[in-house]
């Protein structure tokens, strides 16, 4: 069931290369429970899009701007993998109203069936500065974004959709778009923050303050 891929891991995710984990982005133990990484994920994603966040960031060493650059790449690619959720069950839910409106039965096989591509696994975007960003989520960011959809939608997935009202499904279609639109938005702030850190480095490579080693790792 979509549920099941989206239980909370209780054990700890170890960062691959130059990542980090989202617990660490979030300040948070990696070992504790989920609720509570979703709750300081939220708080420090404000954090990381303030105006003080790259305050004296011309000072900062090179050590400094990557670790900020890894922290805010982490919540971007978290972001990113809630907004593919929201946007896959937005679909299904409008094809579910739909063929409700021809008077045609559904259920949830069905509707996923009649999405080809909305579920492919997309691996790798580009982004501004030459950017690969992978989507593929680690267990701790999945869960993070899945327990912040639920949030919004009160617990509700789309597995209940064929059981809802007409009223109850349009009102689970509004709670999905106004996440995407807000999870949007912190994404495209995400992506400003990013390339100001991205900046810093390349000018600090340009100028001789840093050497082509520091820039790329």
């Amino acid at each position: 069931t979509f549920a099941a891929m989206h239980e909370c891991p209780q054990r700890r995710v170890t960062a691959e290369a130059g990542q980090i984990s989202l617990a660490a982005a979030y300040g948070a133990s990696p070992v504790g429970s989920c609720s509570n990484l979703t709750a300081m994920a939220n708080r420090n994603l404000d954090r990381v899009l303030s105006p003080e966040y790259l305050d004296g960031l011309d000072s900062w060493p090179i050590e400094t701007i990557r670790e900020h650059r890894a922290e805010c790449q982490c919540l971007e690619d978290a972001a990113s993998y809630l907004r593919r959720l929201l946007q896959t069950r937005i679909d299904i839910l409008g094809l579910e109203s739909r063929a409700r409106a021809k008077g045609e039965q559904t259920d949830i096989v069905s509707i996923v069936e009649q999405l080809p591509g909305v579920l492919v696994d997309e691996r790798y975007e580009h982004s501004p500065n030459g950017r690969l960003l992978s989507v593929e989520p680690r267990p701790d960011q999945e869960s993070w974004a899945y327990r912040r959809m639920m949030e919004s939608s009160g617990g509700v997935d789309i597995e209940a959709s064929p059981e809802l009202s007409d009223a109850a499904l349009a009102e689970l279609a509004e709670q999905f778009i106004l996440l995407e639109r807000m999870v949007s938005k912190e994404r495209r702030a995400l992506h400003d923050v990013y390339d100001h850190l991205q900046s810093e480095l390349i000018e600090r490579y340009r100028s001789g303050r840093a050497t082509v080693d520091g820039l790329l790792r």
